[in-house]
Parts: structure tokens; C-alpha cells; sequence
């Protein structure tokens, strides 16, 4: 992420089942001051974690959603986090025409391989 972006006090989710992408990613997002919850590799993981951190202190700024999860997608888990009131933001292979249902149609998603600067952007503006 470029060297200005400036996230700290985020307390950012990330789920991610790519083992090297999700490292990548949270290294990144802490390089720029974020609290970084997880990373989950699943939607089990990642409800486990979103309770957590209600538990602990209540907050969490955003979510970064990887939408294929091993096949499984990550849409149950973005309908808790509307729920509970926190952006998120879809991370996906798939481009502009993916497969996202329609109550998530206006959500916004960042195609990969994805621009960290662009992705810094769409934090500050959506979280």
C-alpha cells in the first residue's frame, strides 16, 4: 500500500483462504497502522471472529471478503456484518460480473490481482 496511507485505529477483518494472498494482505494492512482480526480462511473462522471481537471490545471498522472460499461463498458472513452494522468490502477473481447476489449487488468488490493503493483508497472512503 502506498507508503502515505495512513489507516491506523482500523480494526479491519480479513477473510481470505489463500494462504500467501492473506499474508500478504494483513502485513500490508498493519504496515499502514491497522488492527488486523484474523485472517479467517472461512465463514466459520470468520463469524467466530466477528464475535470475538464484539466480546472484546465491540468494534470492528470493516471487513475485507474474499468471495470463494474453497468453494464455499462468503455472502452468510456479509449478511451478519450488515446486520451488525460494519462495511465490508469484497475482495474476488470474478471482476465487475461476478456472481454476487443482489442484496450485495451495490456492495463494493476490488478485483484480483488487486492495486494496494487502490484498496487503501476504497478503505478510507468506505470504512
Amino acid at each position: 500500500m502506498e507508503k502515505d496511507a495512513d489507516l491506523s485505529g482500523m480494526k479491519i477483518l480479513v477473510v481470505e483462504d489463500n494462504f500467501l494472498i492473506a499474508d500478504v494482505l494483513c502485513e500490508a494492512l498493519r504496515g499502514c497502522g491497522c488492527e488486523v482480526v484474523g485472517p479467517a480462511q472461512n465463514v466459520e473462522r470468520g463469524e467466530d471472529l466477528v464475535e470475538q471481537a464484539a466480546i472484546d471490545d465491540g468494534r470492528l471498522t470493516g471487513a475485507l471478503l474474499d468471495v470463494n472460499l474453497n468453494g464455499q461463498t462468503s455472502f452468510p458472513l456479509a449478511s451478519k456484518l450488515r446486520e451488525l452494522g460494519v462495511p465490508f468490502i469484497f475482495l474476488t477473481g470474478y471482476g465487475e460480473q461476478g456472481t454476487v447476489p443482489d442484496q450485495f449487488k451495490a456492495a463494493r468488490r476490488i478485483a484480483k490481482p488487486y492495486d494496494f493503493d487502490e484498496l487503501a483508497r476504497l478503505i478510507r472512503t468506505e470504512f
